[in-house]
């Protein structure tokens, strides 16, 4: 045994660094900002076609009307409109809990079937309906811009698989894009109407158009 003095010093017991916290995001206001401009409009257009009113600046007959009238105002038994707004109140959720990796992945995939679905829409309208509503083409822009900040503000990369790294947002953008657009053409070509119900359609229209008045009497 060592006496004392034999200079021989006492072993360091060395100790790992504690691991940081994970950083917890905080709410991200940018889109929480977009998302609540869309869930704005997106509520309006369903309330007004639920009480079969007319929306603000949309005079009869105009391409806002024409559009609202059409059977794409409804999918899946409930206005289109509203479907957007149940995507806006969840990514403005999402927004306000704070977006982290996980988070802002999902929250990324909400905005591209927002963007996908407007467009598919926006092209109906215009290449079948002949018609553009004002108000769906701002719904439309609102998505698009939701998808433009989320990128901008999107989480720094980390960790040997990212789930935000660039390669897997495009592949999983993609795939949002076709499963959305081909989900929706479904659900459309599955309600389509009979010869008679776009005959009365196409005459409704036009009536309204024209600014018929019907008048009619009983006994």
């Amino acid at each position: 045994m060592p006496a004392a003095g034999d200079g021989i010093l006492p072993a360091v017991v060395m100790k790992k660094p504690p691991k940081p916290a994970p950083e917890t995001p905080g709410r991200d206001w940018p889109v929480a900002a977009v998302a609540a401009a869309g869930l704005a409009v997106s509520a309006y257009l369903a309330a007004t076609k639920l009480a079969g009113a007319a929306a603000l600046f949309c005079e009869t007959g105009s391409g806002c009307d024409v559009v609202q009238a059409s059977r794409y105002a409804v999918f899946l038994g409930v206005p289109t409109a509203a479907w957007g707004a149940v995507l806006y109140a969840i990514v403005l959720g999402l927004a306000l809990a704070g977006l982290a990796p996980r988070r802002w992945l999902w929250t990324f995939v909400l905005a591209v079937a927002a963007v996908a679905f407007s467009a598919y829409l926006t092209w109906i309208a215009v290449f079948e309906l002949g018609a553009l509503c004002p108000w769906c083409l701002a719904d439309a822009g609102i998505a698009a811009a939701l998808l433009v900040v989320l990128l901008v503000r999107r989480p720094v990369p980390r960790g040997r698989r990212p789930a935000t790294r660039p390669a897997r947002l495009v592949g999983t953008g993609l795939v949002t894009a076709v499963i959305t657009v081909v989900f929706a053409a479904g659900v459309f070509v599955a309600g389509t109407p009979t010869g008679d119900t776009v005959y009365q359609e196409s005459l409704a229209r036009h009536l309204t158009a024209s600014g018929v008045i019907f008048y009619g009497a009983y006994w």
